[in-house]
This record gives C-alpha cells, sequence and structure tokens, in this order.
C-alpha cells in the first residue's frame, strides 16, 4: 500500500484521469474528491461487497436455474457425414453443481 501525505486542497493523479483530492481535514474524518471518467465506477467499500455479494447470488440463482433446465432437456447428437464429431471433453452434464462449491468460486476474498 502506499501512503502519502497531503494537506486540504492537494491532490493525487491515478492513473489516466484520476484526480483524487483532498477538500476537507476534519476531526476523525478526510473528505476527498474524485474526478474520473464516466467509465468508471466509484463506490464505497461497503457498497462494493453489497454489490459482489448479489452478483454472486444472481450468479448463484442463474446456475441452479440452467441446470435445472439443462436436466429436463433431452439432448440427442447425430454423427454422419454432414455433422462434425464432438470432441471427448465435451460433454454436456446433467449434473447439478454443488452450491458450496459454486459459492466457493463466485465469492470475493476477504482482505487479510
Amino acid at each position: 500500500m502506499l501512503v502519502l501525505t497531503r494537506r486540504a486542497g492537494e491532490s493525487i493523479i491515478i492513473g489516466n484521469g484520476i484526480k483524487l483530492t483532498v477538500v476537507n481535514i476534519g476531526p476523525g474524518r478526510v473528505k476527498l474528491g474524485i474526478e474520473a471518467p464516466p467509465t468508471v465506477r466509484i463506490d464505497r467499500e461497503e457498497i462494493h461487497t453489497r454489490i459482489l455479494q448479489e452478483q454472486a447470488a444472481d450468479v448463484l440463482a442463474a446456475v441452479s436455474e440452467g441446470a435445472i433446465h439443462r436436466s429436463e432437456q433431452n439432448t440427442t447428437i447425430v454423427s454422419g457425414s454432414d455433422t462434425n464429431v464432438l470432441p471427448s471433453h465435451v460433454v454436456e452434464s446433467t449434473e447439478t453443481p454443488s452450491i458450496r462449491t459454486v459459492a466457493r468460486s463466485r465469492l470475493p476474498r476477504k482482505p487479510r
């Protein structure tokens, strides 16, 4: 972590086009102003964490729903002179992935 000392009104430039300015320093608080391109999303840490958790929940729901739909379908593969043969490693699984496995691979790591 880079630690810099700045006074009120002083700025830090990050990358191309992100400017962080110390607006005010009060007792126990620092007000920061952030200028960034519209394509850069800026969130407080607690909001960012909540968004990541909601996205992980959406992914879990989509995976569970997709597995249910896949298990209901009958898949027929016909091989002939005018069709392509699928490689042996391309096999559609009808197994529903464990929610624990998906949850572990989707949730963000906690900072140490």
